[in-house]
């Protein structure tokens, strides 16, 4: 196994390269240069978060070998754990995980903490109202997403906003090598794996590689991805299809995808092949950005 930190990291990447170059070649990138114009860039923080809305109920998750765990709280008394877990992390209980949150569905002030988005990496059909596909992830630090892809076999545009991660990567190609468990989760620990258990994995080339406050980091549909906040964290992302992408999607209903992931798929795929719009869709895809797989 050889373990490289090469991405390819670009500033301010015009959407038509970012489309010809990336997108269509199905390689990732790391583009810099956008978020730091936001007001959240500065602004977003526990302390910010928990005085806007410090009663509005959200979901964590707890990652183990039996699967996910969910909790229920409020945001004042999520932060609370976050907070108690920095100042003392050897004498405080890790926090679950703020993980795939539609924050700026329940705080829509937030919207404006965002502009100027950059609507022109995604495909026009996701313009209206596109905060509505984005999903949070806030936590502290440690906190750990296992190796996984994306459950629709979607885009994903990652926006990092406080604190750093560290992503190991694989792409679709190496998915063989790391152990599948049901759809779309993996055994394998890319950052201390078992060799005895797991031997097909030498054979994997996982790429390893940081990404900082202010950066965006696309992955092409398929890409597994490992991920540990290196610090108390703030992010959020887009799952997105283009045509072609949401077409192959379907076709995994015969690899094992789940009857509820190719549903969600086939809504994407009918708004984007026969541009029917996306208000039209929303109503019927909205539950899945409270879907747990």
């Amino acid at each position: 196994m050889i373990t490289v930190s090469e991405i390819e990291r670009r500033y301010k990447l015009s959407s038509d390269e970012f489309t010809k170059n990336y997108v269509n070649q199905g390689k990732p990138v790391i583009i810099s240069g956008v978020i730091p114009k936001w007001n959240g860039f500065s602004q977003w923080s526990l302390k910010y978060f928990k005085e806007l809305s410090p009663s509005l109920n959200i979901y964590a998750k707890r990652f183990s070998d039996k699967g996910i765990k969910i909790c229920s709280l409020t945001m004042e008394k999520y932060i609370g754990l976050i907070e108690a877990y920095e100042a003392d992390p050897l004498n405080n209980l890790s926090p679950p995980y703020c993980h795939d949150l539609p924050l700026f569905s329940l705080i829509p002030s937030l919207i404006e903490d965002a502009q100027p988005f950059p609507l022109d990496y995604l495909p026009e059909w996701y313009w209206y109202k596109w905060w509505r596909y984005c999903q949070f992830f806030l936590g502290c630090s440690n906190s750990v997403t296992p190796l996984h892809f994306d459950c629709l076999l979607t885009n994903n545009i990652f926006f990092q906003i406080v604190g750093r991660k560290q992503f190991t990567i694989l792409l679709p190609e190496d998915a063989k090598y790391c152990y599948r468990k049901g759809w779309r989760w993996f055994l394998v620990n890319p950052e201390n794996p078992d060799f005895n258990k797991y031997p097909e994995y030498k054979n994997a080339r996982p790429i390893k590689f940081i990404v900082n406050p202010g950066d965006i980091l696309y992955m092409p549909p398929g890409t597994l991805h490992h991920v540990r906040s290196l610090e108390m964290s703030i992010s959020f992302n887009i799952d997105w299809h283009t045509k072609k992408s949401s077409l192959n999607a379907l076709t995994a209903s015969v690899k094992g995808m789940p009857i509820q992931n190719s549903y969600y798929n086939f809504l994407l795929a009918i708004g984007l092949v026969f541009k029917i719009p996306s208000q039209v869709i929303f109503k019927f895809y909205k539950s899945y950005l409270n879907y747990i797989s």
